[in-house]
């Protein structure tokens, strides 16, 4: 069953080994990026690693747009904001990306915001057809040049 925990000192780096596949390096930062960024982008900025059990499955990152002082023109203040979400290469396929969209629609709720939101990069092999798949639309929006999708909670 999959859940996310704190990154601690005991397990980054087990987190920072983790890789998508080589096709999909541009889809998404590397976890050792996330997790440095994530100290700038404070407070609000929330980073987990995802366990399956005792394995490293991945990563998720998440802003709570209340508390973030960094919202730019055309964020969205009323939606929890899914920052990155990365499956190692080797374990894609197997459910965990679903799940990891089940844990940031609950921790919407638990925000008590009523969107969940996210955005991908504007490309042919983009996963835009997962978020889709999930209930994500397409805002029209654009946030460094990535498409701005979103959801109810």
């Amino acid at each position: 069953m999959l859940e996310w925990r704190a990154i601690t000192r005991d397990t980054l780096s087990r987190i920072l080994q983790l890789k998508v596949a080589p096709n999909q390096q541009h889809l998404v930062a590397p976890n050792a990026v996330t997790v440095a960024e994530a100290a700038y982008e404070q407070p609000g900025a929330y980073v987990w690693g995802m366990w399956d059990g005792t394995d490293a499955v991945g990563l998720i990152a998440m802003i709570d747009p209340r508390e973030y002082q960094h919202l730019e023109p055309g964020d969205d203040p009323g939606g929890a904001y899914i920052w990155r979400l990365m499956i190692a290469a080797n374990l894609q396929g197997n459910g965990y990306g679903r799940a990891a969209i089940e844990l940031c629609l609950a921790q919407a709720r638990t925000w008590g915001l009523p969107r969940l939101a996210t955005s991908v990069v504007d490309s042919p092999d983009s996963n835009i057809g997962f978020y889709e798949k999930l209930g994500f639309i397409r805002t029209g929006a654009f946030v460094d040049d990535e498409i701005v999708l979103s959801r109810a909670v």
